[in-house]
């Protein structure tokens, strides 16, 4: 199967667990751009987006979220490179999915959960190893030596049967993130995220406020506001965030330090 109706615009949106001391993330950039380096017209029109390298160590849900929150918000034509791959070295499978708009390249190991849910035009592709590895290779860095060659293949055109065959979607990892549990008058509600500032980000979306609700933290209930700066100094708050979930924050601090992971109730 081609990638051919996929035309890629030379962006390529970057994430991983890397961090920024070390390294990793730049030699990645450094040998997608290697392997271009005959292209002059493709290597001069590769723009690298650095989504984060922070995801914590090992973290794959922390990247299925990250992405989650970021992919729509590209140009069509983009292709995510996602290393969140604490399985590298196994035989764990290293693919490529296609959507209408986009390709994703990385470990099969739940990294892209949401984009297997959310988008309905898809064809997944299992990348053959042996036909991209070239020695010397790492069995520890498939990053540099698996997926950035496979980015630069997807940058050049190449026909993605000399390197992949195509799988079913059905077949791959996904990872699972609960949604609200029901109860007599609303739902409890679980964390999917703590961001950098502390605040607590929930499953409840506001499509799901369907009629006037209250929120109730460890039995008490807490104001729902529209920004953080509604707030009272020390308050615990809520409210819809930038990603349409509900929220639990703290106005000037981190919710996170004061209240941990507690129970959370949507009461209508």
């Amino acid at each position: 199967m081609s990638l051919l109706v996929f035309k890629p615009n030379g962006v390529v949106a970057f994430f991983s667990d890397f961090g920024l001391k070390d390294h990793y993330a730049g030699v990645v950039k450094g040998r997608i751009l290697k392997e271009l380096e005959k292209a002059f017209e493709i290597i001069t029109n590769v723009q690298f987006i650095d989504l984060t390298h922070e995801i914590p160590p090992q973290d794959i849900r922390k990247g299925a979220l990250l992405l989650k929150f970021s992919y729509k918000y590209f140009p069509s034509g983009t292709i995510f490179l996602g290393i969140v791959d604490p399985g590298v070295g196994t035989e764990r499978r290293a693919i490529i999915i296609q959507t209408q708009k986009y390709l994703f390249v990385g470990p099969d190991n739940g990294l892209f959960t949401f984009i297997l849910k959310e988008e309905s035009t898809i064809k997944v592709f299992e990348i053959e190893r042996d036909k991209v590895l070239r020695p010397p290779y790492s069995s520890t860095f498939h990053g540099r030596d698996l997926f950035a060659p496979v980015v630069a293949k997807l940058l050049l055109k190449e026909d993605v049967k000399n390197f992949a065959k195509e799988i079913g979607k059905e077949s791959l990892v996904y990872l699972d993130f609960p949604e609200p549990l029901k109860t007599k008058g609303g739902y409890r509600l679980s964390l999917w995220n703590v961001d950098h500032f502390g605040n607590l980000i929930t499953n409840f979306s506001k499509e799901m406020a369907i009629k006037p609700f209250e929120v109730w933290v460890n039995g008490k209930k807490v104001r729902l506001v529209n920004t953080y700066a509604e707030g009272e100094e020390g308050e615990i708050i809520s409210l819809f965030g930038s990603e349409g979930l509900l929220e639990i924050a703290l106005k000037n601090g981190s919710a996170f330090e004061i209240l941990g992971y507690p129970e959370i109730e949507i009461k209508f």
